[in-house]
This record gives structure tokens, sequence and C-alpha cells, in this order.
């Protein structure tokens, strides 16, 4: 008869325990403890009365710090979730991202490279909503966009969808650039230098087909992965760091 396959237990952090000796302590390693406790922002900074998860023998010890996922072309949908068609520039074909220890890079691949367009006429969006605490929501939100300088090109935000902050264009905490390839470059301290990173993109063209002031429009969006928040059992790109 075979027995049942070792579980994750939880254990309370006691007065002067540190993380080496409670995995000492399991028979477990730091990183296998870290994996397995997203929510450690620092190793040296655990508190008595923390409740941590000890993790079973065999589990990982950690998320790789870099990652791809790809995405199918011509899958673009419309508001009411039902294809729609756009220009390759609105279709990622793959969303990547990598870390060091004090930025997050994300790139998203596109069919062809964006244009220069006047955001009355041709709005484009390129979103990234990040994870920070493992909770499957997300709690940051990147957005580049020719709407935020509609003058200049393109601009990049940074959102904290807890507090409802909004960076300005000047105050991005990071690098933007827009090409065959949307890149974000990220200062981690900004995301609150959470070890763990969980990703989801897209991409977005408003088409005002009356011009100007039209309150028509038309919109397509491209999703990497497609199952993503806010539908349900979403799916993420997942990085991490030690």
């Amino acid at each position: 008869m075979s027995s049942a396959a070792p579980t994750a237990q939880t254990y309370i952090v006691a007065p002067g325990d540190s993380l080496g000796a409670i995995a000492d302590r399991f028979g477990r390693t730091v990183d296998q403890l870290l994996a397995a406790n997203p929510q450690i922002a620092d190793p040296n900074q655990i508190r008595a009365g923390d409740v941590l998860t000890i993790p079973p023998p065999d589990a990982p010890s950690g998320l790789p710090r870099e990652g791809a996922v790809g995405d199918v072309t011509g899958d673009l949908v419309d508001e009411a979730d039902q294809p729609a068609f756009a220009p390759g520039y609105v279709d990622v074909t793959e969303l990547e991202a990598r870390l060091d220890s004090q930025t997050l890079f994300i790139e998203l691949l596109l069919v062809s490279a964006p244009p220069s367009a006047d955001p009355g006429i041709e709005q484009l969006d390129f979103t990234v909503n990040i994870d920070v605490d493992a909770d499957d929501e997300p709690d940051f939100r990147l957005r580049g966009s020719n709407a935020l300088t509609p003058d200049a090109g393109y601009g990049a935000v940074l959102e904290n969808l807890d507090t409802g902050a909004i960076s300005s264009v000047a105050a991005f905490p990071g690098v933007f650039s827009v090409a065959a390839t949307v890149r974000f470059e990220v200062q981690r301290a900004a995301l609150g230098a959470t070890r763990r990173y969980a990703l989801a993109a897209l991409a977005e063209r408003r088409f005002f087909s009356g011009g100007a002031g039209d309150p028509e429009e038309e919109l397509a969006v491209d999703r990497a992965p497609d199952q993503q928040w806010p539908r349900a059992n979403p799916r993420w790109l997942e990085v991490g760091i030690g």
C-alpha cells in the first residue's frame, strides 16, 4: 500500500528564530522556504508571530529569474470577447520577463512595430498587470500609451492598485520604449522590492472611425497569457529572485 505524498505545513515564527534555523529544524533549504513564502520581502527580517509555510521535502527551491510565455497570432477580441481584427502592432506573440538585483525587465513581442498615431483617432495602450503577493490579483499596473503624451509619442506610468496612486510620465520609475518589441524596465523598489512577480499583459487598440471626438470606437485587445485576471483561474508569467 502506497503512503500519501508529504504535504505542506505551517509554522509560527518564535522569538529569536532565523530563516536558516527554521530551515535546519525542518530539513529544508532557505531557498525552499523563500519559494513557499513569497510574502517574505527580506529573508533577514522575519518576525515573531509570522506564519510560514513549510513545504514538502522535495519542494522546488524557487522561481526562475527569467521566463517567457508565447501567444498565438490573430487571437484578438473586442469588448464582448468576440474575435476582432487589428493590425499586427496590437498582436502579441510573446511576453518575456527577467530580473536582476535592481530592475524588472518586461518585453511584449509584437507582429510589427506600432506607428506614431494621433490618439484622438487611434489610441494604443500596452499594459502589464503585476501580482506581487501571490493572491492572483494585480497589485501594480504598468501602462504605456500614445495617449499619455499625445504630442510627443509614447509615455508610461506606474499605478499602485492598492492606493490608486499613479506616477506622472516624467516620474515613471524606469525606462519605456516602443518598437516591434515594447519594453518596460522598472525599478524593483517601486514595486515594493518583493522577490516574486506574476505578470500578465494586454495590447489594446481603440480606433475612432469618425475621427477625433467621435464617441463610436472599435476596440481590439490581445492578452498574453490569454487566461488572466479578471477571468477565473488566471494564468501568469512568474519570475522570482532569492
